[in-house]
């Protein structure tokens, strides 16, 4: 790969962010930085992914440093929430910089991530987020592998 290519290497370090999220299921500060890179050399294109992903960022590093217990209790759910639609609302421009405006697949991971904000804080609906969360993270899987062909895509343009 041409180490001059910033694009390729955008969606490279985009894709790889991306899959480690999804696979990891937790939001995670390394991976978080790693896709704000991406962002930053695609800035030039769109900036909406560099507020996105430095939101997340900041949401990332605060629940790294709340205890736990007290208002954590209803906070800690509530950020890791608002850092998944941070995380959705990228990809759903990422797409689009890379060609995909047409997919529907960020729309279709919007309604499991809508039943998961729901029921991520309703105990009796436990099993339905976990069961909404997985789904979001295999449609997020998805963005993962689309962004690892738009990589390849530019690396053979350039």
């Amino acid at each position: 790969m041409d180490k001059r290519n910033k694009t390729a290497l955008a969606y490279l370090l985009i894709g790889v962010a991306a899959a480690g999220r999804a696979l990891l299921s937790v939001p995670e500060v390394s991976l978080t930085v790693l896709a704000l890179v991406g962002y930053l050399l695609l800035a030039s294109k769109s900036r909406l992914p560099v507020l996105f992903g430095a939101a997340g960022l900041v949401l990332e590093l605060i629940l790294s440093g709340v205890p736990a217990g007290g208002a954590s209790v209803w906070l800690i759910p509530a950020l890791r929430v608002a850092d998944l639609w941070l995380f959705w609302g990228a990809s759903v421009v990422l797409l689009r910089l890379a060609g995909r405006q047409g997919s529907r697949v960020p729309y279709l991971a919007a309604l499991p991530l809508a039943v998961y904000s729901v029921a991520h804080f309703l105990p009796a609906l436990t099993t339905l987020a976990a069961v909404a969360f997985v789904a979001f993270s295999v449609l997020m899987l998805w963005f993962a592998a689309v962004m690892i062909r738009a990589y390849n895509n530019a690396r053979v343009k350039k």
